[in-house]
This record gives structure tokens, C-alpha cells and sequence, in this order.
């Protein structure tokens, strides 16, 4: 996948960049999404919902920022790596797959790979995910208000992190956690809203 380098000279966000390579920060943020119009679209929930999160990180160059030899920039764009639990063992297995032209196409590439990989006992069975890839994991046991992951070398991956939880009827609307960890580096507030205003857009528009 094609890296964009990005300009520290013109770009207009260089010196929050390097405020927050030089004192690092990431920050997690959980808000509720309203995925009734998803989940009335007759498909299998969790392959749309990656699709519809990686779809919007598509649209954000602010969440494709990446390091490349200390250089900042962005993907072109970015693939889901996700979760799939395997109950027989309590473990999970980590797949990606290539996110293609459309849902149906997505749609198919998923059960293909979680059909033939996600049994075997590695935890990458498909192999480690594409350096643009961007993880996304779905916990449907759990509806959480708030969600904080940390990690080993966090300060130099830009990438956000996604996580969902379980959706829950309110109203009669289904409302569902979804956590986003982002590098302050990277992106803002600002962002992260935007994320949230466009996941909710592709989810009320979606069509399989």
C-alpha cells in the first residue's frame, strides 16, 4: 500500500506534531454509536461493522498517519485487522483481510478467511497483519461505558485502535461502545469527532 509522506514544512499541523512526538500522549475516548439501521440490514453484524469503521478511516487522513524511518505521513488506505473468538479454547485468533470495492466483496474475503483460518491455534494464523492495517476488536459480551488500552512503544504508532462492545436497546434504538485510542500526535478531538459523525453516517446509510 502506497505511503504518503507528509511535508513538515507546509503542513499546517507540523508543530502540534512534533509537540507531542517530542512529549508523547495518547488518550482513549468511548462513545455510543446508534446501529439500528445495521443491524436492520439483514447482514452478519460484526464483518459490517468493521467494514463500516475501516470505510470511515478511509476517509480521514488523520487516522491513516503512520511512521515510516521516523518519517510522518499517511497510507493511501488502510485494511481491518480483527478479532475472532474461538469458544472451544476461550482464545482468540487474529486475521485481516483486504477490504475490497464493496461490502459483498468484503463480505466474501471475511468468511473466506475466518472459515479457513480462524480454528488454527496461532494467534496470527493468516500471518502478522500489513503494516496499514488497523485494529479493530469487538467484545459483544460486554457493554462498557469507557475503555483504555495502553501498549509497549504506543508513542510511535499513530494508527488508531478501535474497540466495540455489545449494543444494547434503548428506546427502541440499539446503542453500541464503541472506544477509539488515538496519538495525540496524529490527531485531536477535532478528529475523533469527525470519526464519530461519519461511522454514524456510513451506519444509517448503509446498504448491503
Amino acid at each position: 500500500m502506497t505511503f504518503v509522506p507528509i511535508d513538515l514544512c507546509t503542513w499546517p499541523r507540523a508543530a502540534t506534531f512534533r509537540h507531542y512526538q517530542a512529549n508523547p500522549c495518547t488518550f482513549n475516548v468511548t462513545a455510543e454509536v446508534d446501529v439500528t439501521a445495521l443491524k436492520a440490514a439483514g447482514v452478519t453484524f460484526a464483518p459490517a461493522l468493521i467494514y463500516v469503521i475501516c470505510q470511515t478511516v478511509n476517509t480521514l487522513p488523520a487516522l491513516r498517519m503512520t511512521l515510516q524511518n521516523g518519517q510522518p505521513g499517511c497510507w493511501e488506505k488502510v485494511i481491518p485487522t480483527y478479532t475472532v473468538f474461538r469458544p472451544e479454547s476461550e482464545t482468540f485468533a487474529v486475521l485481516w483481510t483486504e477490504l475490497g470495492d464493496s461490502f459483498p466483496e468484503f463480505l466474501s474475503r471475511f468468511q473466506a478467511d475466518t472459515q479457513a483460518q480462524a480454528k488454527a491455534p496461532d494467534f496470527y494464523p493468516k500471518g502478522p497483519p500489513p503494516a496499514h492495517a488497523v485494529n479493530i476488536s469487538i467484545v459483544p459480551w460486554l457493554g462498557f461505558t469507557g475503555f483504555q488500552l495502553t501498549f509497549a512503544g504506543e508513542e510511535n504508532y499513530l494508527l488508531p485502535v478501535f474497540t466495540a462492545g455489545q449494543y444494547r436497546e434503548r428506546a427502541g434504538r440499539l446503542w453500541l461502545p464503541l472506544s477509539v485510542r488515538a496519538n495525540h500526535a496524529a490527531c485531536d478531538g477535532w478528529h475523533i469527532a469527525q470519526f464519530y459523525a461519519e461511522v454514524q453516517r456510513q451506519i444509517d446509510g448503509f446498504q448491503a
